[in-house]
């Protein structure tokens, strides 16, 4: 009776384990545009946003090409673009996205002030399990003549980043639960 319910839990485990590798991931990518009012004179020098205007969806590729362009998107504020994990940071569709972090990739005042911030999370909805993304935020100074307290951006999440070996490491242990169940049936 004991080889039976340690066996049972072996398969259990290995079960879970499959369960886990099968979730089905998010594909493609999605992109935003909109203005924003950062903490600074230039987003130069800036360091946060500290609100969002009009965010809508202007690219929809892979598992969220079923959200129309210009669909509005809520974008979680104030954002310091050396972040750590901010729960919900966006969403839109029915998709949910959470910051891991963020850090200023670039950022200048020559010739115009700007700013590229790059940052992780996962996405997450519609049925689909949780997907690493690659989030990017661009951002200018606006024209001269134009509006000097709202700037424009440019953002884009992308699913297509390589997972760092956690599906085959789940493969791999799967694999040696089977190796450990037929091992106690053979003995």
């Amino acid at each position: 009776m004991k080889k039976i319910i340690q066996t049972g839990g072996v398969v259990a485990l290995v079960f879970a384990l499959v369960q886990t590798v099968s979730a089905v991931p998010a594909t493609g990518n999605i992109g935003f545009t909109g203005g924003a009012t950062i903490n600074s004179s230039s987003v130069g020098t800036a360091t946060e946003v500290t609100g969002w205007i009009s965010p809508v969806v202007t690219l929809d590729a892979g598992s969220f090409a079923g959200i129309a362009l210009g669909t509005s998107v809520s974008i979680s504020s104030p954002w310091s673009f050396n972040s750590g994990a901010i729960s919900s940071f966006w969403t839109v569709g029915g998709f949910t996205f959470n910051l891991m972090s963020s850090m200023i990739a670039s950022q200048g005042t020559t010739p115009a002030g700007y700013v590229v911030v790059d940052g992780t999370g996962t996405v997450s909805g519609n049925g689909l399990g949780p997907t690493t993304m690659v989030w990017n935020f661009t951002s200018q100074d606006p024209k001269a003549g134009t509006n000097p307290d709202s700037w424009t951006f440019g953002a884009r999440a992308d699913t297509n980043v390589p997972d760092g070996g956690a599906t085959v490491m789940l493969l791999g242990i799967s694999l040696s639960g089977l190796t450990l169940l037929r091992k106690r049936f053979l003995a």
